[in-house]
């Protein structure tokens, strides 16, 4: 599915179809997943189309910034790191690009959104939810649902910390795609209620290619890093 398209263009696999069809000096785009659709007129000119993963975070509305993944907990010996394998929820951008920018024009996903809270409702944050399996190695992923997020945890306190969540921040958020979708991450545990955490421009396999940053514009680039990450301040299970 993902991948650079010529248009006029179709695809159709399953239950998500796209397609973008001449009609005159206009184009038609019209897309259906699941009980989903758009439909709309486009005047292309010469911008190229982009079909990627997107950070998960704009569906069913765009309401935040931050992906939370839920898994079995994990327990980590003081001082010591691990690496684990989840999964996440997979969105996908019809991106325009034209002059260097890209617009995105639709996004989908056959994975059910939900949001919830992290922390309190005082000083927490909506987040993105996602209850996920843990791994020790890459599991088998529904390429239409999710994607694989290799996630290295480092326990840096003197205490033994049961971890059953992370935070993830979408301004920063490489995303690769190639025979899966994947994503790295880096969790630095203080305690069990403080962590830190950053995407990283990572993919796990050689060959993968990264897609286009929706959130991330050339503008915030800059003053977006994978330093900026995100503080866990209310627990890490």
């Amino acid at each position: 599915m993902f991948g650079r398209y010529e248009y006029p263009c179709r695809f159709d696999e399953g239950d998500v179809m796209f397609c973008i069809e001449q009609d005159g000096a206009l184009y038609r785009y019209r897309r259906s997943c699941g009980e989903s659709g758009a439909d709309m007129t486009l005047t292309l000119a010469d911008a190229d189309l982009y079909v990627h993963p997107i950070e998960p975070v704009h569906l069913p509305r765009e309401v935040t910034r931050f992906l939370e993944i839920e898994f079995p907990s994990v327990t980590l010996a003081p001082e010591s790191d691990t690496t684990i394998y989840l999964t996440f929820p997979l969105e996908v951008g019809i991106i325009m690009g034209y002059k260097n920018e890209h617009e995105l024009l639709d996004v989908f996903s056959k994975a059910t959104p939900k949001y919830s809270l992290y922390g309190t409702p005082e000083s927490g944050v909506i987040t993105r939810y996602w209850r996920s399996i843990i791994s020790d190695r890459l599991p088998d992923t529904d390429n239409g649902v999710d994607g694989i997020l290799r996630l290295r945890l480092t326990n840096a306190g003197k205490s033994w910390v049961d971890v059953g969540r992370v935070v993830l921040d979408a301004t920063f958020m490489p995303i690769y795609f190639g025979p899966f979708v994947s994503m790295t991450a880096e969790m630095l545990v203080y305690s069990r209620d403080l962590a830190e955490t950053h995407v990283l421009s990572e993919p796990i396999i050689g060959g993968m290619q990264e897609a286009i940053q929706v959130i991330t514009s050339s503008r915030l680039r800059l003053i977006s890093a994978e330093a900026k990450g995100f503080l866990m301040e209310h627990g890490v299970k």
